[in-house]
């Protein structure tokens, strides 16, 4: 398939502009946890430090008592390189510049991560006996070396492009949704894999002689293989799929997209999601029937369900 080394080059330009991770798993999966509640918290319009940290703290807690001393003490450090790698602290750069960049932006939220993180070691002596520990802590919002369950909607606009009897090209409008259902595995700390199931419809809108246009739906389905890039609170979906369209005949053909979103801190095990996509399906000629063209354009919304991740 002509589509695979094309999807393959995105998914490392995708990976190559991902933020810096620390290297220890427990500190990533600490720093993930962390930044990704400030991430989250920053798009509420944070204002006051001190109380935007103090109102996280309690949230993170779980993270933390999965940590020893050592671990929270390499992440402390780490930040500490991180700042000083973005120009240093963000106010003396905001003052010396007059205006606020992408750079400073990214100072300041790792002041911020670090200041969270000097919150909750005050509190670090209070976590209960039956939180305990763990070395190779991944952390709750990663997916890294984890199981999970991809549980997602999909709908969107199409345009079809095919041939008539007179070799003519036809344009045509039409769309589709449905429900799909991916058990995956975090192959890496950037990395998950998964593959499954879809069931929906696609549809078309023909023109009748009046000049009206009304749904025409049938029943399709795939097989989709979907690598997520996950770079804290957003994600790059590669997808290649086989696709199944169940009209007089039973045709088959694929399909390939692309798609950008953004998760929330995940709750009871489960992380949302929503991802803007856009995607090329052709269903070779069979029947009878010309090769058809479809260029997708749509959303996805689910949850990353990581089973046993309940901490939240």
């Amino acid at each position: 398939m002509r589509a695979a080394p094309f999807l393959l080059a995105l998914a490392l330009a995708a990976a190559a502009g991902c933020s810096p991770l620390p290297e220890q798993r427990a500190v990533r999966g600490l720093y993930q946890d962390l930044r990704k509640t400030v991430q989250f918290r920053e798009s509420n319009d944070w204002v006051v430090d001190e109380l935007e940290v103090e109102d996280a703290a309690e949230t993170v807690m779980h993270s933390v008592c999965k940590t020893d001393r050592e671990t929270r003490e390499d992440l402390r450090m780490w930040l500490e390189q991180q700042i000083e790698a973005e120009g240093g602290p963000s106010r003396a750069q905001y003052e010396a510049e007059g205006e606020m960049n992408g750079q400073i932006r990214e100072a300041r939220r790792l002041e911020r991560v670090r200041a969270l993180l000097d919150r909750v070691e005050d509190a670090a002596s209070e976590c209960p006996y039956w939180v305990e520990r763990d070395e190779r802590y991944a952390g709750l919002e990663g997916d890294e070396g984890r199981f999970v369950v991809f549980l997602e909607s999909r709908g969107g606009g199409a345009m079809l492009l095919s041939k008539t009897d007179e070799g003519e090209h036809e344009v045509r409008i039409g769309g589709g949704g449905g429900g799909r259902l991916m058990p995956g595995f975090g192959i890496s700390r950037r990395l998950t894999l998964a593959i499954g199931f879809e069931v929906g419809v696609d549809g078309r809108l023909p023109e009748n002689a009046g000049g009206s246009r009304s749904f025409e739906a049938v029943f399709a389905t795939a097989v989709p293989l979907l690598l997520r890039i996950t770079d804290m609170n957003r994600v790059v979906d590669l997808e290649i799929s086989l696709t199944s369209r169940y009209e007089d005949d039973t045709r088959h053909g694929f399909r390939v997209g692309i798609g950008y979103g953004l998760t929330t801190p995940r709750v009871a095990g489960l992380m949302p999601y929503g991802v803007a996509w856009i995607g090329y399906q052709q269903m070779p000629s069979a029947y009878g029937l010309p090769t058809e063209h479809t260029i997708w354009l749509g959303t996805r919304v689910g949850f990353d369900w990581a089973p046993g991740s309940r901490a939240r």
